[in-house]
């Protein structure tokens, strides 16, 4: 059987045992994970006019970017209302990259590489032809693979963003 008088004399030691080990841990957790505060790429369709009258022509360019390196290749879909718009074919394009497109109604599937990359960050550029008003609103952006030239795959942390209407 325990004698309870020999527990009453180091009560007020083991309290203040536990008070000074417990004061002696104050610092306060860091993590060793460094957080971006961009994402590592932004991909973004740019519209030359995303309302053309009926029969007008727009252009359309898939732009990337990257905080992280240079975008080496990438597959992707254009998707688009086939009654609003019709696809009009590819816009040349000067770097040496590689490209293959597949159109079809309502979607544009397009891939690309290049050893050296897109440095500019242009990765396609289409004509779309305008059947109904305000045609460009259905156009819209999905990115199915992004690797940079050091082959990292970038897919994870892309962002894809509302497209952008520039004066070409």
């Amino acid at each position: 059987m325990t004698n309870p008088s020999i527990w009453r004399g180091k009560k007020p030691a083991t309290l203040a045992l536990w008070l000074l080990s417990s004061a002696a841990c104050t610092e306060t957790y860091r993590s060793a994970v460094v957080e971006n505060a961009s994402p590592a790429a932004e991909a973004v369709l740019v519209v030359s006019d995303p309302s053309p009258p009926v029969g007008g022509v727009m252009v359309v360019a898939v732009q990337a970017n990257s905080n992280q390196g240079i975008i080496g290749s990438f597959t992707a879909r254009i998707k688009y209302d086939s009654t609003a718009l019709r696809f009009a074919g590819e816009m040349p394009m000067t770097d040496k990259g590689l490209r293959a497109v597949n159109p079809l109604p309502g979607l544009v599937r397009f891939a690309g590489a290049s050893a050296e990359g897109f440095p500019d960050g242009r990765l396609a550029s289409y004509k779309f032809v305008a059947l109904q008003p305000n045609s460009g609103k259905t156009l819209s952006l999905v990115v199915d693979e992004m690797h940079m030239i050091t082959r990292v795959d970038v897919k994870s942390a892309l962002t894809v963003a509302p497209s952008r209407r520039t004066s070409r």
